[in-house]
């Protein structure tokens, strides 16, 4: 498997098929899969419960209002982040190989 196939597509939450050797040159990335991909059922599962935060959180959210929605919105926030960090560290494991 090429190293780009390997990846874990965690903008669209589709784990690659990791090998035997994929595994074996970067054991982690196996625990990286499985949390990208739950990282992507969180991030659409809050959306489900919250589809206002689709739009401008800011003009849904009211600090005094609905205080599920900003839990999730926080949630969201973080997803995203973690996201973006394991997408920087896949980048990091292709240019080290």
């Amino acid at each position: 498997m090429s190293e780009s196939a390997a990846r874990v597509d965690v903008r669209r939450g589709r784990a690659a098929v990791l090998t035997l050797a994929d595994i074996l040159n970067a054991p982690e990335l196996a625990v990286l899969n499985v949390l990208a991909h739950a990282v992507h059922v969180a991030r659409v599962a809050l959306i489900a419960q919250c589809p206002h935060l689709l739009g401008d959180p800011a003009a849904c959210l009211d600090p005094d209002g609905d205080p599920i929605a900003q839990a999730a919105f926080d949630v969201l926030e973080r997803a995203f982040d973690l996201s973006a960090a394991l997408r920087r560290y896949e980048r990091q494991i292709d240019r080290a190989r």
